[in-house]
């Protein structure tokens, strides 16, 4: 190829364009493959970790048009469902925090692939299952692929690509990236209405052997000879974080059946607690800590940390409970809940560049303020749903809300990073993924709970209502039963099957006002989150220089 002799090569660049000198434990790999590849080589590493990235991605968003096929197959509660979503970023967080040891100990090519491999035999798991127990497991596995996967490809960026390329490069990575969660339900619609639930977990399976197979040739293997040792991973933290994590997910989603003030409830909820203030003390003392305590010392950090947990619990919050509203309320077909989250995800791609260059410009706060107004102003709209909210308008309103989190997700990312020191660098970037997957999570989890019990709450109270004191009440059965009669059912028949009809027009309204309810929380706790913005101190622009 005489074109790819064109690229623009880094300053230092020695023969066939290979950087001259690359830090880190993979540099003398990366050299070999920039010989071998010449110019090209980091565009089609590019492409390849593009592709593995998109494989996981659209992994995490597919199962959510899925989850009403699976309920009904599995017969699962809300409480239940919702680890099909929780599973994935539990498992996606705490692997992220084990990546740097991963690549530092065995390398990119072996870390890629284990990544790819995993994420491979989860999802043939998951479509193969036949319990509940064996679809968390698979979606925990896809997870960590999701979650080893990630920071690797930003580092093979920095690594690869020039100073005055990497803009380019990080721009093309972030667009597949943002655009995987958004093609995501749309593919998972699709797959459910072509043939049922399972196909869901392989319809990615494509493009993450395309990766795994091109992953040996393109990824770098790390230094042969270094005798650099990378640093310990932290066992005992990683442990803790997991009990911590994991065991209040478990508290909350079980508190519907074991019940709130239940001793399981208690023993679960004790366990994690303490499990996290043991991770607290000993991320102290580690020379290593899989999350240092000291970024959270800078305030500029912590309060943008605030946004950053918001910014994850609207995303997936958000994600989880639209499809299944216009799946099990407004009848959609899987396939058109889907394409409904594709205009809210290009939204996300127009205003992402807009509001990243913004940023360098505009105090952050003011783009955080207009991000989180944008959110809880979505919010307040869906909280005023109905069986019959017209699909253009539902989308134009989730359409909006992507607007905000375009607005809060870079300003927020930035600002917390840029707080802290040069030696905690990494630390922050880490923590920032950290906290956005898991307010992903918790969001997910503590929203199915609220939507369950929720819908138990109106359940109970319209029921109440429906006695022979209420006229309306008897008007109704009356009608129900006359219509059945004229449809030629017998007499007693039809006097008992109207209170079943009644019974189920009751489930359906409790349905609707619980789904209200919870975007009505979403949008109260993005108010409350608007005021954590007075926190943040006035942060210093980095201007581009002209």
């Amino acid at each position: 190829m005489t074109g790819a002799t064109s690229l623009p090569l880094p300053a230092g660049a020695g023969a066939h364009g290979q950087p001259a000198d690359i830090p880190g434990t993979a540099g003398e790999a990366i050299r070999d493959r920039f010989a071998q590849f010449g110019p090209r080589y980091r565009w089609l590493l590019l492409l390849t970790m593009l592709i593995g990235s998109m494989a996981t991605m659209l992994a995490a968003t597919t199962i959510n048009v899925a989850l009403p096929a699976i309920i009904g197959a599995f017969g699962l509660g809300q409480d239940q469902a919702q680890w099909m979503s929780t599973a994935f970023l539990a498992s996606s967080t705490l692997a992220m925090l084990a990546n740097a040891w991963a690549m530092a100990t065995y390398g990119p090519r072996a870390t890629y692939v284990f990544g790819m491999a995993t994420f491979i035999f989860g999802s043939l798991l998951g479509a193969v299952s036949g319990t509940l127990e064996l679809l968390i497991l698979s979606r925990a596995l896809q997870g960590v692929s999701a979650g080893l996967l990630q920071p690797m490809s930003m580092f093979l960026i920095f690594q690869t690509f020039p100073d005055r390329s990497r803009g380019t490069a990080m721009g093309l990575f972030s667009i597949g990236v943002v655009l995987a969660p958004a093609f995501g339900p749309a593919l998972g619609g699709v797959a459910v209405d072509l043939a049922s639930w399972r196909l869901v977990f392989v319809a990615t399976l494509p493009l993450a052997i395309v990766a795994l197979c091109t992953a040996p040739f393109l990824m770098p293997k790390g230094d042969r000879h270094s005798q650099q040792k990378g640093p310990p991973l932290d066992w005992q933290g990683l442990c803790l974080l997991a009990v911590a994590v994991v065991g209040l997910l478990s508290a909350f989603a079980g508190a519907n059946r074991d019940g709130w003030d239940s001793d399981t409830t208690y023993i679960k909820i004790s366990v994690a607690v303490a499990a996290a203030i043991a991770f607290f003390f000993w991320e102290h003392r580690h020379p290593f800590p899989a999350l240092n305590p000291a970024i959270f010392m800078y305030r500029q950090f912590w309060s943008a940390s605030i946004i950053i947990v918001a910014t994850g619990t609207a995303i997936y919050g958000s994600t989880y409970l639209i499809p299944l509203f216009v799946q099990l309320v407004q009848g959609y077909s899987p396939t058109a809940a889907g394409v409904m989250m594709i205009p809210a995800g290009l939204m996300m791609v127009a205003f992402f560049p807009i509001a990243g260059r913004l940023t360098d410009r505009v105090d952050p706060r003011w783009l955080l303020s207009f991000g989180i107004l944008c959110f809880a102003v979505s919010g307040f709209l869906l909280s005023g749903v109905t069986v019959l909210t017209p699909y253009w308008l539902l989308v134009s309103w989730i359409m909006l809300s992507r607007v905000g989190i375009a607005f809060c997700m870079p300003p927020a990312n930035t600002t917390a990073v840029r707080a802290v020191p040069q030696h905690l660098l990494a630390s922050a970037t880490g923590g920032v993924s950290f906290l956005m997957q898991v307010g992903g999570a918790f969001g997910v989890n503590l929203l199915a709970v609220l939507l369950q019990r929720r819908t138990i709450f109106h359940g109970e109270h319209l029921a109440a209502e429906m006695n022979e004191s209420n006229a309306e009440f008897l008007f109704e059965h009356v009608q129900q039963a006359q219509a059945l009669e004229a449809a030629g059912m017998p007499t007693v028949s039809a006097f008992t099957q109207a209170f079943q009809e009644i019974g189920h027009q009751i489930a359906a309204q409790a349905t609707v006002l619980a789904f209200r309810d919870c975007f009505y929380v979403i949008a109260l706790w993005f108010v409350i989150i608007l005021f954590t913005v007075a926190l943040m101190p006035k942060p210093k622009l980095q201007m581009a220089a002209h």
